[in-house]
């Protein structure tokens, strides 16, 4: 076969694979179209999704820094007036006129609050509340949304507010798996409705969390314990909170909360 015979023929080869390849093209060219409309669209989408998340958490964050910055302030109360200095060793003529020392004395008197600080705990509270709710309201599924919610918890409690610091503990738990927040919101939940006086909604609560099989298997189980020996102590269950400070001291021998545990017992056998 001569030469150019051999090229015409890889020429018509060329040219049948491109034909084919271009009817493959059009036959297939519509689905292809659309599938790559899909995965294009749910980029977009997820893409969206994934920014819109992350600037309301970080949203959140911001707020959560600000509140943080008041709850974790300290506290610097005003130091208690000084008694006056007794004058019946050093008298002063009548009419005489102030000493430097005695200017300086007063000056030193006056006390001014520390920038950053609070002259108690309960204005510290009542002023870090608001932000904390906001930050919890305005993004109540982020993490910083969640961790504002349990602070604002525990502020109500320290209020005294035992009722609202219920709900925000609860809202703590049902939001779902927040991480040691919702263990340490069952906790937090158990104290207020032990100062409500609610003792079975706390013993029931707590004798849950005790289990292995709860869902909040993860708390320190010592201290759920310790917890529920003082619930039943409150309802007036003194086998049962003895049991309970057993129950550390036979488990948990090491626990923080061994020696205490052994002495609510033996006030316990005192007072039967």
């Amino acid at each position: 076969m001569r030469r150019s015979e051999r090229h015409h023929l890889k020429e018509n080869a060329f040219a049948a694979a491109i034909g084919n390849l271009r009817g493959q093209v059009q036959r297939f060219g519509r689905g292809v179209t659309i599938g790559l409309l899909i995965v294009v669209g749910c980029s977009v989408v997820f893409g969206g999704y994934s920014w819109f998340s992350s600037r309301a958490t970080a949203q959140a964050g911001t707020l959560l820094a600000t509140a943080l910055a008041v709850a974790d302030a300290p506290v610097v109360p005003p130091a208690p007036p000084s008694s006056s200095a007794d004058t019946s060793d050093d008298p002063v003529e009548a009419g005489s006129e102030p000493t430097e020392a005695s200017n300086s004395a007063d000056a030193l008197g006056e006390f001014t609050q520390p920038a950053g600080t609070y002259p108690s705990l309960e204005a510290k509270m009542v002023e870090a509340l608001p932000r904390l709710l906001e930050a919890a309201n305005a993004y109540p599924t982020t993490g910083p949304g969640i961790t504002a919610r349990y602070r604002a918890a525990a502020a109500l409690a320290a209020l005294g507010r035992h009722e609202e610091a219920s709900a925000q503990y609860q809202q703590v738990i049902d939001s779902g798996d927040a991480g040691v927040y919702t263990r340490m919101a069952v906790l937090g939940l158990s104290d207020t409705y032990i100062a409500q006086g609610a003792y079975e909604d706390a013993v029931t609560l707590l004798e849950q969390s005790a289990t292995t099989a709860a869902p909040v298997a993860e708390l320190p189980i010592d201290g759920v314990l310790m917890r529920l020996a003082h619930a039943y102590g409150a309802a007036g269950l003194a086998p049962e909170a003895r049991a309970s400070y057993q129950r550390i001291l036979d488990e948990f021998p090491l626990s923080l909360y061994a020696a205490a545990a052994e002495t609510e017992i033996e006030a316990l056998l005192t007072e039967s």
